[in-house]
């Protein structure tokens, strides 16, 4: 796959996702259950380990070897936590959004595990 296509791909989840989070959603509560309390965050979880697992394959040249760098790991998990960080800073002066930190943990959450499976993918 081209390298632009890779970057693009990770530009495009990252527009997505902060659409998403910017839009007045819509009252999805169909029953006062749990579970449909909380999808919100698994939603989080998967959005953001989506876009680390983009960002793994978009930022990352693979040696011959195949190893990739810790530092560079770290610095596109980074990359994704601050983009939530920011988004969820952005809701809190959104009359339909409002910042939680709960959210914020999903999102670690989701970029841990969307590193782990890229990283395990690579390798």
């Amino acid at each position: 796959m081209p390298k632009f296509f890779k970057f693009w791909t990770f530009v495009s989840l990252a527009v997505i996702i902060f659409w998403l989070s910017v839009i007045k959603a819509p009252n999805l509560k169909f029953t006062e259950h749990w579970f449909w309390d909380n999808i919100d965050k698994f939603n989080h979880a998967l959005a953001y380990g989506t876009l680390c697992f983009s960002g793994m394959f978009s930022f990352i040249r693979f040696s011959e070897k195949k190893q990739i760098s810790k530092k560079k790991i770290r610095a596109i998990m980074l990359l994704c936590f601050l983009y939530g960080l920011i988004i969820e800073f952005v809701q809190h002066f959104l009359p339909h959004r409002s910042f939680d930190p709960f959210d914020m943990l999903a999102n670690a959450v989701g970029i841990i595990l969307g590193a782990a499976v890229s990283a395990r993918l690579i390798s």
